[in-house]
C-alpha cells in the first residue's frame, strides 16, 4: 500500500540526520535496544516514542508512519 514502511523512514531519519542509535538513545532517553527494534520491525513504536522521533528528527508522524495525513477539520 505505501511505497516505505515505518521500518525504511526511522532509519533513514537518522542516517541521514547524521546519528547512531547510541547518540539517538543518549539524547532522546529512548534505549538503543528498542531504537535497534524499532528499525528491524522486531518491535512497533509506542505513541510516546513516535512522538519523541518526530520531534527529534524533526520530521511529522506522518511521514514516519508513510501516511499522507489529512485534516479532517477543515
Amino acid at each position: 500500500m505505501y511505497k516505505e514502511s515505518f521500518v525504511d523512514r526511522i532509519k533513514k531519519a537518522r542516517i541521514d540526520a547524521g546519528y547512531t542509535q547510541n547518540q539517538v538513545a543518549e539524547i532522546t532517553g529512548i534505549s538503543q535496544p528498542i531504537l535497534s527494534n524499532l528499525e528491524t520491525g522486531e518491535r512497533e513504536p509506542s505513541l510516546e516514542n513516535l512522538g519523541v522521533l518526530a520531534d527529534f528528527y524533526e520530521v511529522s508522524v506522518d511521514w514516519l508512519l508513510g501516511t499522507k495525513g489529512r485534516n479532517i477539520y477543515r
